[in-house]
């Protein structure tokens, strides 16, 4: 039996003519003005792509990824709660948030020592979940308390998948103090990573996070060259390591905003970014561990029920583009930490995507598509750049000491700034289809604390804002309202 394909009986179709087409429509308007949009970096989005076959760049972990919950209460028994509660309703990871850790924004866990973490964790089967640390600038300590007290436990470290997240440059930029200058600081690290492989743990024990750079303004370019300087000043505080071990001792995070198929690219950057990166070294093949967190920079406090529909956005593109576990921020987190109702929702938001529409059963979905895989080529291209100008200014230590990495980043906040004002990129129920008579969800009674600077820092710097977008057009409309 012969097959008969459905497209056989119709002309075939080029560029050009699909062109002639479009010339008849715009009657003189300019092609480009009309038709081709950019990216925040400047890459240019044209209406039209023929098939690429690049690069595969797709998690090697052929199962659904993991569904991370945040748990950031305060008092350890609360945190404890919270978590167990999560896990019992569809989570299959947690991101344990310490006080102090930009990833917090003024909340967490109070204690970074064994007795609160062992309280925060009790009745919690650790070896059956993903478990990822967020300890901020006390990464170290977080790091010898839990070590410790897994030690207490009928459990094999080897097989935990547990990220420590240790991220002394992160913490750096967004506190604006590091207690020790970098150099030991690196070898504080090494030590550090040398006891944790010493009791078995297979890591990751460092992270390069984005969400860093991402809420301080940064394009998606951006974002990407500041990770990968950050990891090659980590490759390089763990050198002495065997190679196998330095490519697992070291994960990523991204932030996935509303942009779907920007960030779809973004994750597929990131693993052949990652891959570049460990040629370079002369480093064995090691699958990059992962992780996604939808962007508090795109959060809106007014009219915040529509933060669920940039989430799921957000999921969308993170999960198809590769991500291997992903944290969903409640809807309501740009108002305080959220309750129930609100995690219910951020839990679902990936279930749904997992269990309903099937998105993790198919490795790198995108690939061969014109369109995400120019876009996924140029941010590769262009973030390597970033990352070899940040190397030849000496580093993302000394560009972020230098101010550098500062100027750039207020520099990309006024573009984004500026387009909002303009009309250019609406935030749906912010500046565009505002409803005032939208109720307010209710939130868990806890009062942010800002972080205070070390008295004693060896390195001062200026620190990253942590931003919301909407902040500035919510105030300004706060203040009509009261006019």
């Amino acid at each position: 039996m012969s097959e008969t394909r459905s497209a056989d009986g119709f002309p075939k179709v080029t560029r050009e003519d699909w062109l002639k087409r479009v010339d008849a429509v715009l009657k003189g308007a300019p092609f480009a003005e009309s038709l081709i949009s950019s990216t925040a970096s400047g890459i240019s989005i044209e209406p039209l792509y023929g098939e690429i076959n690049g690069p595969r760049a797709w998690r090697r972990d052929a199962s659904p990824w993991i569904v991370s919950q945040r748990i950031d209460l305060p008092d350890p028994a609360a945190a404890n709660a919270q978590g167990l509660d999560d896990l019992e309703h569809g989570a299959t990871g947690l991101s344990l948030i310490f006080q102090g850790a930009a990833s917090g924004h003024g909340f967490g866990l109070t204690g970074h020592d064994e007795p609160a973490i062992a309280r925060a964790l009790a009745d919690m089967r650790i070896d059956c979940i993903g478990l990822r640390m967020e300890p901020g600038p006390h990464g170290r300590r977080v790091a010898k308390a839990l070590s410790a007290l897994i030690a207490k436990q009928p459990v094999d470290p080897e097989r935990l998948d547990l990220d420590f997240g240790m991220d002394p440059i992160g913490a750096l930029a967004a506190r604006g103090d590091l207690d020790a200058p970098w150099p030991e600081t690196a070898a504080r690290l090494l030590s550090t990573v040398g006891k944790l492989r010493e009791q078995n743990f297979a890591g990751p024990f460092m992270r390069a996070d984005g969400r860093i750079w991402h809420e301080a303004g940064a394009t998606e370019v951006q974002e990407l060259g500041l990770i990968l300087a950050t990891l090659a000043a980590y490759l390089r505080a763990l050198e002495t390591l065997p190679d196998d071990a330095l490519a697992q001792s070291i994960a990523v995070t991204l932030a996935a905003d509303e942009d779907m198929f920007v960030t779809l690219a973004k994750f597929r950057a990131m693993r052949l970014l990652w891959a570049r990166i460990l040629d370079a070294c002369d480093l064995p093949d090691t699958p990059l561990k992962l992780h996604g967190e939808t962007s508090w920079r795109m959060m809106a406090a007014k009219d915040p029920h529509t933060n669920m529909l940039r989430a799921t956005a957000s999921v969308f593109g993170a999960g198809l583009g590769g991500a291997d576990s992903i944290a969903v921020l409640p809807f309501s987190n740009a108002l305080g930490l959220p309750n129930a109702f609100s995690r219910r929702v951020a839990r679902n938001a990936q279930n749904i995507l997992i269990a309903e529409s099937h998105l993790w059963r198919v490795a790198d979905p995108a690939a061969g598509a014109g369109y995400v895989e120019s876009l996924t080529q140029q941010l590769c291209d262009r973030a390597w750049k970033e990352f070899q100008a940040i190397e030849n200014a000496g580093g993302i230590v000394e560009t972020l000491r230098g101010g550098v990495i500062q100027a750039r980043l207020a520099e990309a906040r006024k573009l984004a700034s500026e387009k909002i004002a303009e009309g250019r990129q609406p935030i749906l129920g912010v500046t565009a289809f505002a409803n005032p008579q939208e109720p307010a969800p209710d939130i868990e009674a806890a009062i942010p604390v800002t972080p205070r600077p070390r008295m004693a820092a060896a390195v001062l710097i200026e620190p990253l804002p942590a931003t919301r977008r909407a902040e500035a057009f919510e105030a300004q409309a706060a203040a009509r309202a009261r006019t």
